[in-house]
């Protein structure tokens, strides 16, 4: 068997359950259990006095080797108990923009006191006390593709009190988190097709000089004002400005990018330029027309409907 068909049959183990609905309650069936790195330090400690104390007739050797022995029962008994009963509330998660970490906020509590219940991954660990009826942990998934993407398994530890040995827990949640399409950066100029006379003005790229600005990553070379730049030891770029109307129109179908993802980036990155201007704006889909507004409100609805289009509708 090769280690990926391992893994693979592996990983179909801890997940036979499926997805589950929240809360879930982890009992006793549901937990793993093994020896932790000084747990296993721990018993060849132990083993290696139990042959010294067997070899030599030591009773005070093999009564020190019982009492050790007697508490590392304890030890597991403890352990097990910490996680056993355990509940996972609920899972609660801010959209993100494809290709940043997200953020899981797990909501755990439990009818008895729990000390250093932990989760870890590959990006990120957090540990908590249930003192109380419920205590909050925050886990790290990345984000794969826009849309809905549904949470990964959590895995729930804990090795109080001595670290000997390691208990845990799996669940596969029903949750899913909306994830944005990348915003393109640097932002482009908006597109001129999109702009109506309001009562305020946005600036966009003309052909006019307006003015002369450090050099920024992505700038082109076009741009850069050489004769400047010789004068000084900075990179000066020149900048073309030209107003246009306060009320922005990003349409999909007007765009000449071929492919969706870029287009989908493009107006995310114009949508929060905007924004950032307080310019009032209009986000134009096939099927979808967000209306010229501006807002926190506003914000969200076109994001979402960036994210959901080609994949689960634009609701």
């Amino acid at each position: 068997m090769t280690p990926r068909l391992f893994k693979d049959r592996l990983q179909r183990f801890f997940n036979r359950r499926g997805k589950e609905r929240l809360p879930v309650v982890f009992d006793w069936r549901r937990i793993y259990v093994l020896p932790s790195k000084p747990g296993l330090f721990f018993a060849s400690i132990w083993f290696l006095m139990m042959l010294a104390g067997l070899n030599f007739n030591n009773n005070m050797s093999l009564m020190l080797v019982f009492l050790l022995f007697g508490l590392a029962q304890v030890v597991l008994h403890k352990t097990f108990f910490n996680l056993r009963n355990l509940r996972l509330e609920q899972v609660k998660a801010d959209p993100v923009f494809l290709g940043d970490a997200i953020t899981l906020f797990l909501q755990v509590s439990a009818d008895d006191k729990k000390w250093q219940i932990r989760t870890e991954n590959d990006l990120t660990d957090d540990t908590t006390n249930i003192t109380e009826q419920s205590s909050q942990l925050t886990t790290l998934m990345p984000s794969l593709h826009r849309g809905w993407q549904a949470v990964d398994r959590i895995k729930l530890m804990t090795r109080f009190p001595l670290g000997l040995f390691t208990c845990w827990v799996y669940c596969t949640p029903q949750d899913a988190v909306l994830v944005y399409p990348k915003p393109e950066d640097p932002c482009p100029p908006f597109p001129h097709h999109g702009g109506r006379e309001g009562e305020q003005t946005t600036w966009v790229k003309g052909e006019e000089i307006s003015s002369i600005r450090p050099y920024r990553h992505g700038d082109p070379i076009r741009d850069i004002a050489w004769k400047k730049s010789a004068q000084t030891e900075q990179t000066w770029v020149k900048e073309f400005k030209q107003t246009q109307g306060q009320y922005l129109s990003f349409d999909y179908a007007q765009m000449n990018l071929s492919n969706t993802e870029l287009k989908l980036s493009r107006i995310t990155a114009w949508v929060l330029a905007a924004e950032l201007q307080q310019a009032e704006y209009q986000v134009l889909l096939p099927g979808f027309d967000s209306g010229m507004s501006v807002g926190e409100k506003h914000l969200h609805r076109c994001l979402k409907a960036l994210a959901l289009y080609q994949s689960g509708g634009a609701s």
